[in-house]
Formats: structure tokens, C-alpha cells, sequence
């Protein structure tokens, strides 16, 4: 079963919003990383997003079974980072 982003946090983990990203930097991956924090922060974009995600990912699969995998916010990140 895919989750969009875990459920419970774990010991160390740090919100996304609360991160302080540099907005002067001429690199590609500060650039991403603001996207990518704007659109965590979204609550409604994110759902609509994750819909059309979870929809083309694989959609004719039993969600109910297998093992726990990546989330879908971890399969986005690296998708992006990736074809940045």
C-alpha cells in the first residue's frame, strides 16, 4: 500500500516547510527544492497531483496488498531530481 507521504513521523525527520532554502542561488537543485517545498505546502495541489500520480503509476494494481514500498512523495522527489 502507497502512501502519499508517511503517515507518522519518525525520530529526525524534518518538515519540509521548515526548511530554509537559499532563493539567490543560480543552481538548478534550490530552484527544484522551492518548487518542491510550495507544492508540499499546498494541501489541495498536492491531492490533485497525487491523484494523477498514483492514476498513471500503476493503476491496475491491489492496493490493499504487498509490501510497503517508497510513498508517493519519495517517488516524485526523486523523479524530479532525476530529470531536473
Amino acid at each position: 500500500m502507497r502512501h502519499v507521504i508517511k503517515p507518522d513521523r519518525e525520530l529526525g525527520d524534518i518538515d519540509i516547510a521548515g526548511i530554509d532554502l537559499n532563493h539567490r542561488c543560480r543552481d538548478d537543485m534550490p530552484a527544484l527544492s522551492i518548487g518542491l517545498q510550495y507544492l508540499y505546502g499546498d494541501k489541495e495541489l498536492r491531492s490533485r497531483l497525487f491523484a494523477l500520480l498514483e492514476e498513471h503509476l500503476v493503476p491496475n494494481v491491489r492496493h490493499d496488498l504487498g509490501r510497503p514500498g517508497m510513498n508517493l512523495w519519495q517517488i516524485l522527489v526523486m523523479g524530479v531530481v532525476m530529470h531536473g
